[in-house]
């Protein structure tokens, strides 16, 4: 939805308060966000991320296993 907005409110940037929106300025329009939530590390999130990197997972070369270790 577009809608024209009136000028004390066409110039805002950031949270207003804390209910969870926030305004930002894209391409020169004026755009009305939800804030990002920080996710919870739920059992499900959690094995579906071990499924993920037992699957994907690359090993790294002997030279980059090397390096970490006299980083440390």
């Amino acid at each position: 939805m577009k809608a024209e907005l009136i000028i004390p409110i066409e110039s805002l940037r950031g949270a207003l308060r804390k209910d969870g929106y926030y305004f930002r300025i894209c391409k020169g329009q004026q755009i009305v966000q939800r804030c990002p939530r920080k996710w919870t590390d739920t059992p499900a999130r959690k094995a579906a991320r071990e499924k993920f990197i037992a699957k994907y997972r690359k090993s790294k070369p002997a030279s980059d296993a090397r390096t970490t270790e006299e980083n440390t």
